[in-house]
C-alpha cells in the first residue's frame, strides 16, 4: 500500500480510502466488518463515513468493526446534512456540529473524530461560526482535522482566510467526485490544491460503476444502473469510451477497475481515492489499481480514451451548489 500526507498536514494516509456508505444498507454487518477488516489487513489506514449513511447505521457498523483496531485507522466521518425531524437537525451551526459530534463520537464508539467534514456547502454558511465551531471541538479533543465535501475552490479558500484570519485550525483536504468521466475538478479545484498544499480526496472513481464495463451489454440485477438515471445518461454518451477503456485494460491484462482507480489516485493533486466497497471480493478487486503508480504516459494513454471536453462534468453539487439554498 502507498501513503501520502495529507494536504499539508504530516499525517499520513493510505492511497487507497475505505468508503463505507453500503454498510447498514446493502451491505449487512457481518459483510462489514469483513471487508472493513481485510482493508487494514492489506494496508488500508484511511477509512470514510458519514453520519447520514444508511440513516446513521453506517456509523455505528464502523464503530463496531474498528473494535481493537481503532488507532491503526484514520478515521473521517461528516455533518451536515439532515439527520432529524427538527430544523436544527442539520447545517453547519454550532448547534448542529457540537450534536453531531457527540452523536457521531458514540456511534463509533471513539474518542475522537481524526477528519470531520462539513458535509454540503449552503447558500446561508456563516463560515466564522462553523471554523470556530470546528476549532473548539479540536481544542476539546474531539476532532483532529477540519475539512470540507463539495465545497467550490472559491468557497475553500474564503475559508481558509477565515481561518487564517481568526486563528482557527484550517481545512485539511477537501472531498469530491473524480473520474474519467467527471472531471471538473481539473479547472480549479485540483491546481488550487497543488498550488497551496490543500488535501483532495476523491470518491466515485468508478463512476457509480459505470467504468467497469458491467453495463456495456446490460444492467446486471442489484447494481446502481437500475435505479441511478446517470447510467443510461453516461452509455449513451460515452458508451464507446467505456468499451475503449475496456479494451485497453484487456490488452494490459489487467481490468478497468484497476485502470479507472489508478488514473484517479495518479493526478498529483489527489492524496487519496474513496472507494465504496460492498462486498470483501469487490475489495480485492479494486485493491488491485493501488499496487503500482502510473507514469505520466500510462495516465496519458487513459486519458486520451475520454475527450477533454468531459470537464463539462462537474459532479455530485459542485460547482451547481447553489440550487440546494440553504436547505440541506
Amino acid at each position: 500500500m502507498q501513503y501520502t500526507h495529507l494536504g499539508s498536514s504530516n499525517v499520513q494516509v493510505s492511497r487507497f480510502c475505505l468508503g463505507t456508505m453500503m454498510f447498514g444498507g446493502k451491505t449487512d454487518q457481518a459483510e462489514s466488518i469483513r471487508i472493513t477488516r481485510a482493508a487494514i489487513d492489506a494496508g488500508v489506514n484511511f477509512i470514510d463515513t458519514a453520519d447520514v449513511y444508511s440513516e446513521t447505521r453506517c456509523e455505528s457498523i464502523v464503530g463496531e468493526a474498528l473494535q481493537g483496531v481503532r488507532d491503526r485507522v484514520v478515521l473521517a466521518t461528516k455533518a451536515g446534512m439532515k439527520t432529524g425531524p427538527g430544523v436544527n437537525d442539520q447545517g453547519v451551526s454550532r448547534f448542529h456540529y457540537v450534536r453531531a459530534v457527540e452523536a457521531s463520537l458514540k456511534r463509533l464508539g471513539t474518542d475522537r473524530i481524526d477528519v470531520y467534514y462539513a458535509h454540503w456547502p449552503t447558500m446561508k454558511m456563516n463560515l466564522d461560526e462553523m471554523m470556530r465551531a470546528m476549532d473548539d471541538l479540536i481544542r476539546a479533543g474531539k476532532i483532529v482535522y477540519p475539512a470540507c465535501s463539495n465545497f467550490p475552490s472559491w468557497l475553500v479558500m474564503r475559508t481558509q482566510w477565515v481561518a487564517d484570519m481568526k486563528g482557527y485550525a484550517p481545512l485539511v483536504c477537501g472531498q469530491y467526485p473524480y473520474n474519467l468521466i467527471e472531471r471538473g475538478l481539473e479547472v480549479e479545484l485540483l491546481p488550487m490544491a497543488e498550488a497551496m498544499k490543500f488535501g483532495i480526496t476523491v470518491y466515485r472513481p468508478l463512476a457509480i460503476g459505470v467504468l467497469t464495463g458491467r453495463y456495456i451489454d446490460a444492467k446486471p440485477a442489484d447494481t446502481r444502473g437500475e435505479k441511478d438515471a446517470r447510467v443510461d445518461k453516461w452509455m449513451t454518451k460515452y458508451g464507446q469510451m467505456v468499451r475503449d477503456l475496456a479494451a485497453l485494460a484487456a490488452e494490459q491484462g489487467t481490468t478497468p477497475v484497476a485502470l479507472a482507480n489508478a488514473w484517479a489516485a495518479s493526478h498529483p493533486g489527489v492524496s487519496s481515492v474513496i472507494v465504496g466497497i460492498s462486498r470483501v471480493a469487490q475489495l480485492e478487486e479494486n485493491l488491485k489499481g493501488f499496487e503500482a503508480t502510473l507514469t505520466p504516459e500510462q495516465r496519458e494513454k487513459i486519458t486520451a480514451l475520454f475527450p477533454t471536453e468531459m470537464h463539462e462534468e462537474a459532479g455530485g453539487g459542485f460547482p451547481g451548489w447553489r440550487r440546494r439554498g440553504d436547505i440541506l
